[in-house]
């Protein structure tokens, strides 16, 4: 599913493809389509959830800042030709949405089971906006093709995050 809808995107919007299109270039069953996903949408949410769960999604647990998101461009890297399309994509159900949604739940939920962290609510004001600015350059990085370096954009995400998170994150 995922090596077609790469496919498709080369000539489509995410947006503009249909579930039925997905399916018969892929010569999958609509009810199999159905079976693992609810939408057009779910489908490159489902690789991210599945790129994130050993690096985004550990930050905080087994990964610190950096090493989490060193790995995270390194996933997205290997997927080049998918999400440097679907970046493009500003609606609710956009990469950019969903992947600040499971960042700040993801950070959020292993610094307080990990940690034992109980956040202020104005910790979870700079967390909030710290995820959602990050979100936003990853989306800029997809968008300009991902051209800068791995390190280069690890360094940027390392020098713009409060310097108590990090230390919730990386100890």
């Amino acid at each position: 599913m995922c090596e077609t809808l790469e496919r498709l995107v080369q000539t489509k919007s995410l947006s503009d493809i249909k579930v039925i299109d997905l399916c018969r270039a892929s010569g999958v069953p609509r009810s199999t389509f159905y079976y693992y996903f609810c939408d057009i949408y779910s489908v490159p949410q489902w690789l991210w959830d599945q790129l994130m769960g050993y690096s985004l999604y550990m930050i905080g647990n087994d990964l610190s800042w950096d090493e989490g998101h060193r790995i995270m461009f390194q996933n997205l890297l290997r997927h080049k030709a998918l999400f440097s399309k679907i970046y493009w994509e500003n609606d609710c159900n956009s990469i950019l949405e969903y992947g600040y949604r499971g960042g700040y739940s993801a950070i959020k939920n292993n610094v307080k089971t990990c940690k034992g962290h109980e956040w202020t609510e104005e910790e979870l004001v700079d967390l909030d906006y710290t995820i959602k600015a990050l979100a936003s350059l990853t989306t800029k990085w997809g968008r300009d093709g991902m051209v800068v370096p791995v390190e280069k954009a690890v360094q940027i995400f390392s020098d713009h995050i409060p310097p108590f998170l990090k230390a919730l994150c990386d100890t």
